[in-house]
């Protein structure tokens, strides 16, 4: 019989903490890859890649986050009672769904590859869309698998796996680039080569996983699991409607730029630019997508944090330490959050030459930046939801939001080009915001924002932009120029910038030290509070 002794709560936290890094390991290396791809390849290779990357986005989401979620608290929940459901019983429920799931996925993407590319636009997306439906078939036994170890409490295989997957991924990627750009391979070609890399990187995920079982000699146990079709209603019910709506938050980028794929580049025809200048400068506003990326990592892994803190407030039924919890947690977010886009904003050029190599699109990027304010407070809001076990929330913001991406996008792109799109994908992210914004205000009886902390986050902005649109000027008067002298200003100027807007948030107490103290390192800030802070 699968199943494990109860974890002490120690060793639960410890095995939060191992996925939390490793989700944030998978993150940079998501996002930050992506830049020298770019460098190979330039704007129309990196277009390719970009066009098709969501659904990847989508099939990996699914076997990290929602799924293995599901079934992990499935067999938390079980009950092995001769009317309940043994946890063999419900992984076996689960693989035969999740590989019927799988399968219909596969197909739907493999057969109707042509149809997709051809609606982008794009026929020669064909082969490359075939190759990620490949992602699909990996799913089901890797879900199930890591969501078997989560429901034991051990992160460990989970967390390995996940990790050297991105790493086999993007190796691929870097490496195949380079070897058939050299060799004067097609762009089309590489980017063929390069999603290869969704292969490669979900056969080594699999491999970490299954060496586990066997190792560990458990794969014996799984083999003599009982498929009994009664489990398949509840389970189902369970995997399709909790399995998305748990992995809604982590699709919110990858949907968003899914329409930008469908829409985008016809757009930009349909306003008289050529084929490849269409596909260039779709290239160029997909810079803007790791920026977000990495500009959202910290202020998410933040948030994340104070999760258990609010589900433990929760089950206490304590209303006011809830909302303080709450409160504390969108601080932190939209403080993170400000100061990543607004810094961004003020270093936006030699950032983008320094990533990028040119000025190229600058403008966009700078509207996009403020995406990450926004993307970092919906994914706070949303963790807060699903804690509550309000999972149903953010799936309708996210609804109403991409229904708002899909019309601005066809209002504002046939004047604005990629700038339109860029407004298009803040004024969703701001909807999303404030609808999650208006439901969790419902939930709780306190104010969850207030004015004193506004002032204080507008000021310590205010004060960083002010300090590097100086320091910018200062770098024009001395007429210094180059990708290197903009990678050693924008590198200074992030350091400067992020270092200046903590001092000004913690020297004007927009935390407390208890608060800090729930914080990673927080042991180090509470130092930097005024003398008053520590009675």
């Amino acid at each position: 019989m699968v199943g494990g002794p109860l974890k002490t709560t120690r060793e639960l936290v410890r095995g939060a903490f191992i996925l939390s890094i490793a989700s944030l390991i998978v993150k940079v290396l998501s996002a930050a890859y992506r830049i020298p791809y770019q460098n190979i390849v330039g704007d129309l290779g990196f277009y390719i890649y970009q066009q098709v990357y969501p659904f990847y986005g989508i099939a990996l989401t699914l076997s990290t986050l929602g799924f293995p979620a599901v079934i992990s608290k499935l067999l938390a929940e079980r009950d092995d009672s001769g009317d309940g459901f043994s946890a063999n019983e419900i992984l076996m429920s689960s693989l035969a769904i999740l590989g019927a799931l799988g399968i219909v996925m596969f197909g739907g993407l493999f057969f109707f590859a042509d149809s997709i590319a051809a609606a982008m636009g794009d026929p020669q997306l064909t082969g490359l869309l075939k190759i990620i439906a490949f992602s699909f078939l990996l799913m089901p036994a890797a879900s199930v698998i890591r969501g078997y170890y989560q429901g034991q409490g051990n992160m460990i295989p989970t967390a390995l796996s996940q990790v050297l997957e991105q790493l086999i991924r993007v190796a691929t990627i870097l490496l195949l680039s380079l070897f058939l750009i050299r060799h004067g391979s097609s762009l089309y070609e590489v980017g063929t080569g390069a999603v290869f890399g969704s292969v490669t990187g979900g056969l080594m995920g699999l491999f970490i996983l299954l060496s586990f079982l066997i190792f560990r000699k458990e794969w014996s146990n799984l083999k003599k699991a009982s498929l009994r079709f009664r489990n398949f209603p509840f389970v189902m019910k369970a995997l399709i409607f909790q399995g998305f709506s748990f992995c809604v938050t982590g699709l919110i980028l990858v949907l968003i730029q899914l329409v930008d794929s469908l829409q985008l580049y016809n757009l930009l025809g349909e306003i008289g630019l050529g084929a490849t200048e269409a596909k260039e400068w779709k290239g160029v506003y997909d810079r803007g997508q790791p920026l977000i990326q990495l500009g959202t990592v910290i202020a998410t892994s933040l948030s994340l944090t104070m999760i258990p803190i609010i589900s433990l407030a929760m089950k206490k039924k304590d209303e006011d330490e809830l909302a303080n919890k709450i409160s504390f947690t969108l601080k932190v977010s939209t403080s993170v959050g400000v100061a990543a886009s607004s810094g961004l904003i003020c270093l936006i050029k030699p950032v983008n030459i320094m990533l990028f190599t040119d000025m190229k699109g600058s403008g966009t990027l700078a509207i996009l930046a403020v995406s990450i304010l926004f993307t970092s407070v919906i994914m706070a809001q949303s963790a807060i939801l699903q804690s509550m076990g309000h999972t149903w929330a953010p799936v309708v913001a996210v609804g109403f939001g991409l229904a708002c991406k899909w019309s601005l996008n066809r209002l504002l792109v046939p004047h604005y080009s990629i700038a339109g799109a860029a407004v298009a994908t803040v004024l969703c992210f701001v909807l999303m915001a404030l609808l999650l914004a208006v439901f969790l205000q419902t939930k709780v009886s306190k104010p969850l924002f207030e004015k004193n902390s506004v002032y204080i986050i507008v000021g310590a902005t205010v004060t960083m932009a002010v300090t590097l649109i100086v320091y910018n000027q200062l770098f024009q008067l001395f007429q210094l120029s180059g990708r290197s002298i903009s990678s050693v200003q924008a590198l200074i100027g992030v350091s400067l910038g992020g270092i200046l807007f903590i001092y000004s948030i913690l020297k004007t107490g927009l935390f407390t030290k208890n608060e800090l103290l729930l914080l990673p390192l927080g042991e180090k800030l509470v130092t930097y509070l005024h003398k008053e802070e520590y009675r």
